[in-house]
């Protein structure tokens, strides 16, 4: 099992308005693939997890000059049902955008960019390491505990009836 790298210089990507697009396997992502493990782990189930990821990463200049990059992600992934503990699909189509600057979060205070627009900085880098910014998407894209919609809605814990525990104070009570 050999780990896939993608390393661009983002900056340069931006500037020939570079498109980039293909297919990783869980293998390519481990702390994607080590959360999923480990979710695996804490249950009895034989479960081994498996995935496609699809990207689309593209750059291109804004309006005003600014270097901007897209990232499109659509991520088959299976994981655990954390109510019935059984394995369930988990669809995931994201779309990203970065602000590509060496602007450091003071600077963006003081030149009042919009915090409304849906846009994440990223540094300037000759090395940024594609798979690495799709991985760190991916796993704050997954549900802290995803559950089945409708599948298990049965094993929804029901309480049964019990015994009041004041009712023995009740025989205490004389009319």
């Amino acid at each position: 099992m050999t780990k896939q790298t993608i390393i661009i210089d983002n900056l340069a990507f931006v500037k020939r308005n570079e498109r980039l697009t293909g297919e990783l396997s869980l293998h390519d992502c481990p702390r994607l693939s080590a959360l999923l493990d480990a979710d695996a782990k804490n249950t009895s189930n034989k479960y081994s997890p498996s995935a496609t990821l699809k990207f689309d990463l593209s750059g291109k200049q804004g309006v005003h000059g600014q270097a901007l990059l897209s990232l499109s992600l659509q991520a088959n992934i299976t994981c655990l049902c954390q109510r019935c503990l059984k394995e369930m699909p988990l669809i995931l189509a994201l779309n990203f955008n970065y602000s590509i600057s060496d602007m450091t979060e003071d600077d963006l205070m003081t030149n009042a960019i919009d915090e409304a627009d849906d846009i994440d900085l990223q540094p300037i880098s000759p090395h940024m390491d594609v798979i690495a910014l799709m991985e760190d998407e991916l796993i704050m894209a997954l549900p802290i505990a995803p559950i089945h919609e409708q599948a298990c809605a049965s094993l929804v814990n029901q309480s049964g009836e019990k015994p009041n525990p004041f009712a023995v104070l009740k025989s205490l009570i004389k009319p």
